[in-house]
């Protein structure tokens, strides 16, 4: 059996048995992620899109999955070796900067359906990250999530034939393909591609289309989860701007303020009750029409004194607003 390769940067270290081929990722001699496999699974997606809600039925008939097996060094350095996996197929691993692991896994032509980084799970983990999502619960431990395709909606009007099938899909909320570990890493999928897949569950299982590019996996090891956050936004350019003090406070909000006197009753029980109050948000719909920024006065009759009255008493005034330009449309 060939002795396995070892890359190593500051506290982590990365070691790759290169046949059966598996990666192991460690931090301070512990192990943080692996044995990690690379599989692919041939097959055909039937995804359907809800044009209506901006939903997705997400369906596929898959082949069983396939482990690359066997591997070879094409090219190495301190920092970076490029493997030769099966016939045509490519792996690089990288460590790009201190606590950090890139995995660039790219398939041999035809490209599979699916390609998968997969390590053994850990009955205590948790999970966070994934976005900004509708649920019941932050943790997506157990949970098999594609992104864009993991909202339904279960509402009291929901008709029951649509909550037999789970609900009725929606659009995801801000899907993101990120992930925070309660185990001391993080993962990030660089891609956009559709079909991007996190299972979390006895086994760690990230995969995407392989239609979508190279299987992009980054893996950050910062002592903290705070640091494994930051770094992931500096890699993206998306640290965000300091907000003013108050937005740092509490907002009190309603999916539809039906009229300007519920406002009223939310801002009189929370001085009843001598709970601090920064912003109220008034959700959509408020305006005459969308983005034509003018309340509608049957909804709120007095709209400036309101927001006078708001601010007056140190409240802050948030309304709903869509990323467009309002110019011709009268009736929504």
């Amino acid at each position: 059996m060939p002795v396995p390769v070892t890359l190593s940067r500051a506290a982590v270290s990365v070691e790759i048995r290169l046949t059966p081929l598996a990666i192991t990722v460690r931090r301070d001699g512990h192990r943080l992620v692996g044995p990690i496999v690379v599989r692919t699974c041939e097959g055909v997606h039937h995804d359907q899109f809800v044009q209506w809600t901006e939903g997705v039925v997400a369906h596929e008939e898959r082949g069983d999955w396939i482990h690359a097996r066997h591997s070879s060094i094409l090219d190495a350095s301190d920092h970076v070796i490029k493997l030769a996996v099966g016939e045509g197929a490519t792996l690089e691993v990288a460590l790009p900067a201190d606590d950090t692991v890139h995995l660039d896994f790219s398939p041999h032509e035809p490209v599979p359906l699916r390609t998968a980084y997969a390590w053994p799970g850990h009955p205590e983990q948790r999970f966070t990250g994934l976005g900004a999502r509708h649920g019941l619960h932050a943790d997506q431990a157990g949970r098999d999530v594609q992104l864009g395709a993991d909202r339904r909606y279960t509402g009291p009007d929901c008709p029951p034939d649509m909550l037999d099938v789970g609900g009725i899909p929606q659009g995801d909320y801000a899907p993101v393909p990120f992930v925070l570990s309660s185990r001391g890493w993080s993962a990030w999928l660089n891609t956009a591609g559709n079909g991007t897949r996190f299972a979390l569950g006895d086994e760690v299982e990230l995969s995407v289309r392989g239609a979508s590019g190279p299987l992009r996996l980054r893996l950050l090891s910062h002592p903290t989860p705070a640091g494994r956050l930051r770094a992931y936004l500096r890699a993206n350019d998306a640290l965000p701007a300091l907000l003013p003090e108050w937005g740092y406070g509490h907002w009190k909000s309603r999916d539809v303020y039906a009229h300007q006197r519920d406002v009223e009753a939310d801002l009189a029980g929370y001085e009843a009750h001598d709970l601090p109050l920064d912003a109220i948000v008034i959700d959509s719909p408020w305006e005459t029409q969308y983005n034509t920024w003018e309340f509608n006065p049957h909804q709120f009759p007095d709209a400036p004194a309101l927001v006078a009255d708001l601010t007056r008493r140190g409240v802050r005034t948030v309304v709903w607003i869509t990323p467009w330009v309002n110019l011709e449309s009268l009736d929504g």
